[in-house]
């Protein structure tokens, strides 16, 4: 049980956890201070840094790494576009990053390849991770309001709702995150107003 888990070792796991999957720990963590187990400040300082922390890592990477490989990266399909993306407007998709699946690791890593200023990625970067957790803490905090006032005894039943949060993010992003849509969409506005 995630939740669980998360009362136990507190706001180190939220750290780790944020880290590697933001969304779902996010969610989850914020219900739970909804509930009165953790403080949402907290859960969202913690949540903010962690994932301020990996994007520069997966910056710095970029830099190191990816400037040698920048032609053969051109060369693949996805990662070309993304590439490209990044090199006409880097700041914005190092702000929005954690709101297209998938991007996640890719967006932080091609700003650090096409060798974008580090000043300007770490601003966009923590705007964006401010924007993320007011967005999807705030939408963990709802839920758990929402469920407190819905259902008279959620005491009883806290822990499978924190667990089902948590686990129905993470399924719904192993079936719909993989989605390419999002990237054709994205590509139809980009190419939409260059013309």
């Amino acid at each position: 049980m995630f939740a669980h888990l998360i009362l136990q070792y507190g706001y180190a796991l939220i750290f780790v956890a944020a880290a590697a999957e933001g969304d779902a720990t996010l969610l989850t963590a914020t219900f739970l201070a909804r509930r009165g187990y953790l403080r949402l400040d907290l859960v969202m300082l913690v949540a903010a840094s962690a994932t301020v922390a990996i994007n520069q890592a997966y910056f710095w990477m970029g830099r190191r790494y990816g400037p040698t490989r920048l032609a053969a990266i051109r060369e693949h399909g996805a990662s070309g576009r993304v590439l490209g993306w990044v090199e006409k407007r880097g700041p914005l998709f190092a702000l929005g990053s954690r709101f297209v699946y998938g991007f996640r690791i890719a967006v932080p890593a091609a700003c650090g390849a096409t060798l974008m200023s580090p000043l300007i990625f770490s601003i966009a970067d923590l705007i964006g991770s401010l924007l993320w957790v007011c967005v999807i803490g705030g939408g963990g905090y709802a839920i758990g309001h929402i469920l407190t006032v819905t259902f008279q005894d959620l005491r009883a039943h806290e822990w499978w709702i924190g667990d089902l949060l948590f686990g129905g993010v993470l399924i719904l992003l192993a079936r719909y995150g993989r989605d390419l849509s999002v990237v054709r969409v994205l590509k139809a506005r980009i190419t939409a107003t260059e013309t």
